[in-house]
């Protein structure tokens, strides 16, 4: 194997990371540009319309964008990878055009739920988002298992500086919110459209074909995982629910931007997508112990930077959110601290190594068990806590669902839970952490009191100072499971 080949899932991964980097830069300076320019009400509204559109995707969807990865990584013919895109697009899109009508038929109920018939005006938004959020979600699969990084990264980027011009327009025109929903469907519809060029162009312009034994495959595969993500989703959104329920729109505004997780695990997601085809490969060949090795190498790239992230914006949060948010989203302070917590479990996707062995049941059955507790918890400590007992439900739930899959991971590969996870070098980033956190919190809090200095300044250069000495301490960590990762053969 030569030095191109060994550190070919590295680059990737690099790639794809920089690219989400990119357009994670964008959608945080669009999210800032939202909340300054947009009222408490309006924001409200948007999220609580996006909110109704995930869970619906996710509910009727059944999990089809699961089995792009697992289906075009076990093909061994261009026409096999052919015969499956065609099939999973006319089933996808199908199936997303069924949830715009769905939505659009509900609109009434969903109205009354939220109690804010604002939702109203943007019908539209209901009947077509869902087609083109399933669509875009797709690409990123596709690309990946057909080694084209490259193009998903300059798709990403044209789709991301289309979003933000949007909002740079419509404010600069002085064109108003509705303008600006019409606009950002538009936008996404043309890039949805695209999608279908891109992917079915791949393997020499693959022709539109409708295998029904290809979809009872399919099916067969997505369900559980499609179940498991139905419960997921609810399990992550739950709270928001809650919320949208008991509380004002301009409360729901506060939350969700509060609750938002930054997209910081996009280190982790691009890991993940680069090396679950290679250990879905890795395990049909039986190589356990490789596949558990890259795995762990990746949770702890991911966790070294993820952890530092996390304690760094739970200490310093109050300065973060008016940076991001502006003042007027200061009362989610609280909550906006419990969800960087939550990053420590996007380190990974935990059921990775069942999801490669096929046992898609064992992934719905935990993700059944956390909804449950979830939905328990969030009503218990809403009653309990009020705003910040439902961020503390989703917490614990997730920590149950990722101990519960690693604890099935185990059982199934038939190897000690201690040996499947790297918890002695994630241990050591946390203890790192939880040190330097304490020194500069103190140091933030001490000099405000007796320097006037604007806090937002102290914070950025005592998170600066945080980063360097972090990974001066654990650099030799880092790089030897880097080099693992490049090392590794399939």
């Amino acid at each position: 194997m030569n030095i191109v080949k060994k550190n070919e899932l590295g680059n990737d991964a690099i790639r794809l990371t920089s690219s989400k980097i990119v357009t994670m830069i964008i959608s945080m300076i669009m999210a800032m540009l939202l909340s300054r320019f947009r009222t408490l009400e309006e924001y409200g509204t948007y999220s609580q319309i996006l909110l109704v559109v995930n869970l619906s995707t996710n509910l009727l969807m059944l999990g089809l964008p699961n089995s792009i990865n697992y289906f075009l990584s076990q093909a061994e013919s261009e026409e096999e990878k052919n015969r499956f895109l065609s099939v999973y697009y006319i089933l996808s899109t199908v199936l997303s055009f069924a949830i715009g009508i769905v939505l659009i038929l509900s609109s009434s109920y969903i109205v009354k739920y939220f109690n804010n018939k604002s939702i109203e005006t943007y019908l539209y938004f209901l009947a077509l988002y869902p087609w083109s959020k399933i669509i875009l979600s797709s690409i990123e699969n596709v690309l990946i298992v057909c080694k084209k990084v490259n193009t998903l990264f300059l798709f990403r980027i044209a789709n991301s500086i289309s979003l933000l011009s949007i909002i740079i327009i419509v404010e600069f025109f002085q064109l108003g919110f509705s303008c600006y929903m019409a606009l950002f469907i538009l936008v996404e519809s043309i890039f949805s459209i695209l999608v279908y060029f891109i992917s079915l162009n791949i393997y020499d312009r693959c022709k539109i074909v409708l295998d029904f034994e290809i979809i009872k495959r399919i099916l067969k595969f997505s369900i559980p995982i499609g179940l498991a993500s139905v419960v997921g989703m609810i399990n992550i959104q739950l709270d928001k629910l809650i919320i949208g329920k008991f509380f004002t729109v301009e409360e729901v505004a506060i939350y969700t931007n509060a609750a938002k997780e930054l997209p910081i695990t996009i280190v982790a997601t691009s890991l993940t997508a680069i090396i679950m085809p290679e250990i879905v490969k890795l395990l049909k060949k039986d190589k356990v112990i490789d596949a558990i090795n890259l795995w762990g190498n990746s949770i702890v790239i991911a966790f070294s930077i993820i952890s530092l992230f996390s304690f760094g914006l739970f200490v310093f949060a109050d300065e973060v959110i008016q940076i991001l948010y502006s003042s007027k989203y200061l009362p989610g302070a609280t909550v906006f601290r419990i969800y960087n917590l939550v990053l420590l479990i996007r380190v990974t996707y935990f059921g990775i190594m069942l999801n490669s062995q096929g046992k898609t049941k064992l992934i719905f059955y935990s993700s059944l068990v956390s909804l449950i507790m979830n939905i328990i918890l969030n009503y218990s400590f809403y009653n309990l806590l009020g705003f910040i007992g439902p961020a503390i439900a989703t917490f614990v739930s997730l920590l149950v669902i990722a101990g519960f899959q690693l604890f099935m991971t185990s059982i199934s590969l038939k190897l000690s839970i201690i040996n499947i996870f790297p918890w002695r070098d994630l241990l050591k980033f946390i203890l790192t952490n939880i040190v330097l956190g304490s020194i500069f919190g103190c140091t933030k809090h001490l000099i405000s009191m007796y320097y006037a200095i604007n806090n937002i300044s102290l914070a950025l250069t005592l998170g600066f100072l945080w980063a360097i000495i972090y990974f001066f301490i654990t650099r030799r960590i880092i790089i030897k499971n880097w080099n693992a990762i490049g090392a590794a053969e399939f």
